[in-house]
């Protein structure tokens, strides 16, 4: 008699890592899941990330996502190719699986170019992209690269986006800007509330541009910054402002503050212009301020001793009646005379 095995249903099983469920369940997103249960399914189709996009409803960048997370977590590796199961990766599966590689080798990332050329701040404006195992190769093979991208997750309380791995990427890989002082600039746009690709990018941009590439420029340069957005933050709530400066007006702000005005100076010649034109205008703050400062006003005590303006028509700085007082008397006293 021939035996044979009707599997039914179960021909549309397929094998998961246990450690998946041991260990990913409750920190793994759904999409990651997704993901991964995709690829198990259909092991043997040739998967391009818009293939994969398509077949589970997700974005592109989602799926570049969810595979950096399994290789960064050795569920998976990579060899630049094709993923397969990673050494640490226990695969419960009775068919054969492919032979983990002794050791895998990320492409190398280009080769940074020398900073402030304009080569590099070209690249800061770019849309370079970083496949998902490159990332990954970076992080697995550079202590320095885990711990920028371990601080950006801890920060953010998630998992960086693929557009915000990309632009770490570009900052280390290929900017040239040590991972140290990466972590200070990232940290820093984190503070202000700040933290997106476009932004540490223009940041970056002026620090390359001022040679700041060392922890102690750096840090002498954030404490400015947090200095200058402190005094923003005071002047927003004094000039009662819902919204961000302008570049025009934190430009000005900074050409005041460097000239050594005060905040609370120029809160003062924000008053002036409010009691004179009625609406906040940057330029007529800036008349009052430097005429303040041609006089060598620098401290809102000081406007105690100014002068103060004739109330009498506005013509003229003499505090002097305009009428002739004697006159008048001659004038009253014929008037009434008997």
């Amino acid at each position: 008699m021939d035996y044979r095995l009707n599997l039914g249903a179960w021909r549309k099983i397929f094998a998961v890592p246990l450690c998946v469920a041991e260990d990913h369940l409750k920190i793994a997103s759904g999409t990651q899941l997704k993901v991964l249960l995709y690829m198990l399914a259909y092991p043997d189709l040739g998967h391009r990330a818009e293939n994969i996009a398509g077949a589970i409803g997700i974005s592109k960048e989602d799926v570049d996502d969810a595979l950096l997370y399994w290789v960064s977590s050795d569920v998976l590796a990579c060899d630049g190719k094709e993923y397969f199961p990673s050494e640490n990766a226990a695969a419960v599966s009775s068919a054969p699986t492919p032979a983990p590689a002794a050791s895998v080798t990320s492409p190398a990332p280009p080769e940074a170019p020398s900073l402030n050329t304009p080569e590099a701040m070209a690249l800061l404006h770019s849309q370079t992209h970083f496949p998902a195992e490159i990332i990954a190769g970076a992080i697995k093979g550079d202590n320095a690269v885990k711990a920028l991208f371990d601080m950006y997750q801890s920060l953010s309380g998630r998992l960086p986006k693929h557009s915000e791995q990309e632009t770490l990427m570009i900052l280390v890989e290929e900017i040239g800007l040590p991972c140290e002082v990466t972590m200070m600039l990232v940290e820093y746009c984190f503070n202000i509330d700040r933290a997106t690709p476009a932004y540490m990018k223009s940041v970056a941009a002026d620090w390359v541009e001022n040679g700041i590439t060392d922890i102690h420029k750096a840090e002498e340069h954030i404490r400015k910054l947090r200095a200058a957005h402190t005094t923003e933050m005071n002047l927003r709530r004094r000039f009662g402002m819902n919204t961000a400066f302008s570049s025009k007006q934190r430009g000005m702000i900074d050409e005041w503050t460097n000239l050594g005005l005060s905040e609370e100076l120029i809160g003062a010649a924000y008053d002036e212009c409010i009691e004179n034109t009625s609406k906040l205008s940057f330029a007529y703050m800036d008349k009052v301020l430097r005429s303040w400062l041609d006089k060598g006003i620098t401290d809102p005590a000081q406007l105690a001793d100014m002068p103060k303006p004739s109330s009498g028509g506005g013509k003229g700085e003499s505090s002097s009646p305009s009428y002739n007082i004697d006159e008048i008397m001659k004038i009253a006293k014929s008037k009434y005379k008997k």
